[in-house]
Parts: structure tokens; sequence; C-alpha cells
């Protein structure tokens, strides 16, 4: 699978009002970072990127599909820590820490990557061209004799995002010549935006085949979703508008572009046209849009709390921290996203399982949507805190 890297994110951290959904949001690091991280680690040496590595383990440029949400590769990295801290014992190796920076650029690298987005494939990308008949307008982008200048008019830009904002801008004309030739608008999924993108990068003339992803500021970002879309969207219920926090959250890029695209009939509708986007503001739209639902799935309080107490979490953090010397969890100076939880299971780990094999405790695992679930549970302490 083609790998597309980011621009450096920050580590961004904002706290909703309370009228809102009051949860604190982060934004992940630097995906180059995040694949030296993979290689310092010692991941390379079970695992692989692009078959360059170990073989006992998956490609990382494999995704299997069945980690395609951030608290679900946490959790499966939580519950793989005690073979994995076995592997380094057995080769009598150090088992490596993890800051939360470090964390961060790991998750950075993952989302990057697309491994929480299906895989594409650049024929399944063709029949999409054809069957959502982009080709009745745009077939020329197929003809290795046209103009350069008008096939590059789609394809000279590396970034998927300018792509979009392209896609996005072009959607007014689009709306009307579909409607003068009776044509249904072309609705996108996730996986049809991954192998569109594909497909194009090996049309006649195309330079996407270096795409790179640059995901832009979320400070810059909440602006155009004030000027652009707050007239009819919000976080948190307001009167007359969709609440996003309601709604299902895309879970990768890809899929917040084939959302975009498949609203705007619906924004037209609404307001008479699509707005019209500055240079760079859909890069910085989608990041305040990540930094708002992406990295903090709508996880479930009461049942977190549940998992915090089944899995043992309460013994060891209340009940016997001064035995087990567990730190105090309501007293984070950060949210708890699957970014912080890796990185204490990295850091924290080796200390943790020692002190349940003396308490006679088993590791926890989690399954399904537990560790969003926790997560939740988790933050909502914080905020209690934060609020008195």
């Amino acid at each position: 699978m083609k790998t597309w890297t980011a621009l450096p994110f920050a580590i961004w951290i904002v706290l909703l009002p309370a009228a809102t959904t009051a949860q604190i949001r982060v934004m992940p690091g630097h995906p180059d970072d995040g694949a030296r991280v993979l290689k310092d680690k010692g991941c390379l040496s079970c695992h692989a990127i692009e078959g360059r590595g170990g073989s006992r383990a998956p490609d990382f440029a494999t995704p299997t599909g069945e980690v395609n949400k951030p608290g679900l590769l946490a959790a499966k990295m939580w519950n793989h820590m005690p073979s994995m801290f076995a592997e380094f014992e057995s080769q009598k190796r150090e088992i490596p820490r993890m800051t939360a920076q470090e964390s961060a650029n790991l998750y950075a690298y993952f989302y990057s990557s697309l491994f929480f987005a299906p895989k594409g494939d650049a024929a399944r990308g063709r029949a999409t061209f054809e069957d959502k008949r982009c080709i009745s307008c745009h077939g020329d982008l197929l003809d290795p004799n046209v103009s350069k200048a008008k096939v590059q008019q789609w394809t000279q830009s590396g970034d998927p995002i300018v792509f979009a904002e392209r896609m996005w801008n072009h959607s007014n004309e689009m709306l009307q010549a579909t409607s003068n030739r009776g044509i249904s608008w072309p609705r996108l999924s996730e996986r049809d935006v991954v192998d569109l993108l594909l497909f194009l990068s090996k049309t006649p003339n195309s330079k996407l085949a270096d795409a790179t992803f640059s995901v832009g500021d979320p400070g810059l970002g909440r602006v155009v979703f004030d000027r652009s879309c707050s007239n009819c969207h919000s976080f948190g219920p307001e009167r007359s508008k969709v609440d996003l926090q309601t709604r299902t959250a895309p879970t990768s890029m890809t899929d917040y572009i084939a959302a975009m695209w498949n609203h705007a009939p619906a924004m037209r509708a609404r307001g008479g046209s699509t707005v019209k986007l500055e240079n760079g503001d859909m890069s910085n739209l989608i990041a305040y849009l990540f930094s708002q639902r992406f990295f903090f799935e709508a996880g479930d309080v009461k049942r977190g709390q549940r998992v915090y107490e089944s899995e043992n979490c309460m013994t060891c953090h209340e009940v016997k921290r001064q035995e087990t010397r567990a730190p105090d969890l309501t007293k984070a100076t950060e949210a708890y996203s699957p970014i912080t939880l890796t990185a204490s299971a990295w850091s924290h780990g080796p200390e943790m399982l020692r002190n349940m094999k003396q308490q006679k405790m088993a590791w926890p695992e989690f399954e399904k949507t537990e560790m969003a679930d926790l997560i939740a549970f988790l933050n909502s302490r914080i905020i209690k805190q934060i609020a008195r």
C-alpha cells in the first residue's frame, strides 16, 4: 500500500465549555518521528513496514482492519504488552520506555499511513471513476495525449487534502452540471476516496504518486469552521443547528473527505451554494474537526466505570495504592487518550506487571469499545476536578 506521510502536528489540547461535551481533545505528533519510534523501540524486530523488518508479526503497512480506530489499536497494544515484555526478556534486551510525545508521534505515523482507512486499490478506483460517472466530464484524465496543464489542474498537487479542497470548490459547478444532465450526485465512501486517489496517481501526467498529507493548524481551522460552517453546525446542542457530537465521527482523513463531499448537495439546498474555501482552509478545517472527534471516540462513562472496576484498575490505583505505588488517576496533568495510555503501558507496564503478579491479579485486557469507555470514564473524573 502506498504510504502517505504528513507534515508535523502539535500536541493541541482544548477544554470545551461544559455546555457542550466538556471533553479534552488531543492532536497527535509527527509521523516521520513515529516511524523512527517503531525502529528505536525494537518493534521492527518482529513487525515490518512494507516488507522491511521482522516476519513474526503483522506488517504495519498492511492493516487487517481489526483495529480501525485509535482506541482499538491502543487496546491491541495494551493486550500485547505481557508477551512483548517476555520477548524482550528472552532476548536479554532492556524493555524500552515511551514518552507521551513518542506515543503521539507513533499514532501520527499510523494515522498518516492510512492505517485506520481501508486498503486502497487502483483498479477499484478506476471502476469507481467510471461507475460514479466522473468519466463523463473528466475522461480526458485518461488520455495520454491531452494537455498536461488540463490534467494537472486536478493532479498537480501531491497533497490529497488540496485535491479535496479543489473538489469542494468545484462542487457548485458540478452540482449544476449533474442537474442539467439528470445525473445523481455521486456519493463517495471512505474506500472510494482511497481507491480514487490511488487510481489518479497512476493516470497519465499525474503527479499524485508522491502524495503527502499536509494537515494544518486546528486553531485556524476553528476560524474556518466559525466562518463557513457554524451557521448550520455546532459541537454541542444549539437551536436549529446540526450537533456534530451526535453524528458518527469519520474514522480517518479519507473518511472526512468523503463525508464533506457527500454533504455538498444538502448544503446547497439549505444555503443556495457551497461555501468557497480559501487556499489552505480545507487542511486547517480537517485538523480542527479531527481535534474535536478523531482521537476521542464516543465512549460510555458508566460502562467505562465498570471496566475500571472489573479489570482491577480501581484495586491498584485506589484500594491498594500504597502497596502497589500506582499513581492517582484523578490527578493526571493531561487528558487520557489512546496516546497517553499507550505511553503509560510502555513506560509503567513492566513494573505494573510485576506488581500484579505479586498481587496474583491478571493483566487487564480490553475488547471492543472497552478502551474508549475507560478513557471516557477517566476523563470524566478529570473534568470534575477542573470544575471544582
